[in-house]
């Protein structure tokens, strides 16, 4: 029995004959009738009553056309999921972030297009640090990644390519004395109490090359607060810990108790990096990236 056994047949039983079914089905007549043969001989029954003028369903062959439109319901169904499968128009991806790079918009711009391109993709977000994103990926535990820092030279089964790149602000406790000024510089906050702003575990990893060379990241020698994230680092801000520096948009987070201001310099910039895995297959993990890069 294949599918086109099952189309002649509900074809027969919905026109009521043979000879409308055949022009329906764009098939001459005799063959019609062989197939609907071949099919009862197949179930070992009649399945039609054949009058002069008028088919007719059997008892059987009203029990077969219920099953018979499930089957082909079925399978176009199958058929319909397995092509947004193999395009990339279901399934899902898994997503890293940065704090940084979910309160900077940088990720709501990308996914807003991809989900309107896409509706049925099933997107899953994860914040973890730059470093647990890169051993997520490689372990097919997520699919990309956001954060600051690109993918390691001596992991050739990762790669990564920059995609937004953001200036800097201050953030301060509400009531800090520089808390009264426009813009700060590096020399304005030379000597305050920084926070380590800890992205990793390697100390060339702990905070982004910019505010290195610009001499706004205390060595982890020396650093007495630190945190690894954007947010809990705004929470050690708000505690009155000591002050942060952290990309442009972090603002956006309504942190109570901590206020921001922007940081003058030149060069001052951080660069983000979308991460993923050079091998990758899946349809929708591809189109995702197709879309963000």
């Amino acid at each position: 029995m294949e599918l086109r056994h099952l189309k002649y047949f509900i074809a027969v039983a919905e026109e009521g004959g043979f000879s409308r079914a055949a022009r329906r089905l764009h098939v001459v007549q005799p063959t019609l009738s062989m197939q609907i043969r071949d099919l009862e001989n197949e179930l070992g029954g009649p399945l039609f009553d054949r009058g002069a003028r008028l088919t007719t369903l059997t008892a059987a062959g009203e029990v077969f056309l219920a099953e018979a439109r499930q089957v082909l319901a079925q399978a176009e169904r199958a058929q319909a999921t397995t092509r947004l499968a193999l395009e990339g128009r279901s399934g899902g991806v898994r997503i890293g972030v940065a704090g940084a790079a979910v309160l900077g918009g940088m990720l709501a711009d990308r996914i807003r297009g991809f989900h309107r391109a896409r509706p049925l993709v099933r997107i899953e977000l994860r914040e973890t640090t730059p470093l647990r994103q890169r051993a997520a990926i490689l372990a097919n535990e997520l699919d990309v990644g956001y954060s600051a820092l690109p993918a390691p030279r001596d992991e050739p089964r990762l790669a990564s390519v920059p995609v937004s790149s953001a200036t800097f602000v201050v953030a301060l406790p509400a009531g800090h004395r520089l808390a009264g000024h426009e813009k700060l510089t590096a020399k304005q906050i030379a000597g305050e109490e920084l926070i380590e702003y800890a992205v990793g575990t390697d100390p060339d990893d702990q905070v982004p090359d910019a505010l290195r060379r610009a001499g706004l990241a205390p060595p982890p020698s020396r650093a007495r607060h630190r945190a690894d994230s954007t947010l809990t680092v705004l929470a050690l801000v708000a505690a009155g810990a000591g002050i942060a520096v952290v990309p442009a948009g972090v603002h956006r987070a309504a942190v109570p108790d901590v206020v921001y201001r922007p940081l003058a310099g030149p060069g001052l910039a951080v660069e983000f990096h979308l991460l993923y895995r050079v091998t990758e297959t899946d349809p929708a993990v591809a189109a995702f990236l197709r879309s963000a890069t």
